[in-house]
């Protein structure tokens, strides 16, 4: 659990003093993230692009409160890793 933790706050560290300028595009791909951590049987309210850093921190707190899962729990890091490398590329 301390390495979802870990790459959340990398993920918040990086966008959560965006502006929405310089979301663009990158709101959709996040929240696409933000779904498939989720999973199919919850639906992730698509919020503005500036709430997305807290609308993470909220999903993984939940996740990791609730899942004692490791395949889920690993599943939203490789998630979470893959974003941080999209937005960087970007």
């Amino acid at each position: 659990m301390e390495e979802l933790r870990q790459v959340t706050q990398l993920v918040v560290n990086q966008v959560s003093h965006w502006t929405p300028a310089r979301w663009g595009s990158r709101g959709d791909t996040l929240h696409q993230v933000l779904q498939r951590i989720a999973g199919p049987e919850h639906v992730v309210p698509r919020l503005s692009d500036v709430a997305l850093a807290d609308q993470l921190r909220v999903l993984v707190a939940d996740l990791m409160e609730s899942t004692p899962d490791q395949a889920r729990l690993s599943e939203a890091i490789e998630a979470l890793r893959e974003l941080r490398a999209s937005l960087t590329a970007q």
